[in-house]
């Protein structure tokens, strides 16, 4: 059987005693650093450790502006301007094409939405709601 230093001990306890420790359900951008990774960090709270997860196809980690201490997902260049409220909705290029910015009432940041094949979106009457003709 073999026997370890209390030297060694320390060696191998290290790398834990430095890995980044986490409570509760926060949630950051790798680095730090909003608007370029598509992946976040999420607390697993069982072990207090940081899990990366990944953000849906397009979008980009951001700092939650209406939950401090949590991470969310957005269409890059929309960090802290495509805040929204609601299920509120705008045209990306009215008239034009049927790609449109819906809110997602838990983040208040807009993800991309489409209408339906062949059809192009315009803005509702009341300036926050879309429609696809």
């Amino acid at each position: 059987m073999a026997r370890l230093s209390f030297a060694t001990l320390l060696l191998l306890a290290a790398p834990l005693a430095n890995a980044a420790q986490c409570t509760g359900n926060q949630s950051m951008c790798p680095n730090g650093t909003d608007g370029v990774s598509p992946t976040y960090l999420q607390c697993d709270s069982w072990s207090g450790t940081w899990q990366t997860q990944s953000c849906e196809a397009g979008q980009v980690c951001y700092a939650n502006p209406n939950k401090p201490g949590t991470a969310m997902c957005g269409l890059p260049g929309t960090g802290g301007q495509g805040q929204c409220t609601g299920n509120s909705a705008k045209c990306v290029s009215p008239g034009q094409t049927g790609a449109y910015l819906q809110c997602n009432a838990w983040s208040g940041q807009y993800q991309s939405a489409s209408c339906p094949s062949g059809l192009k979106c315009y803005t509702g009457a009341n300036g926050s709601s879309v429609f696809c003709n």
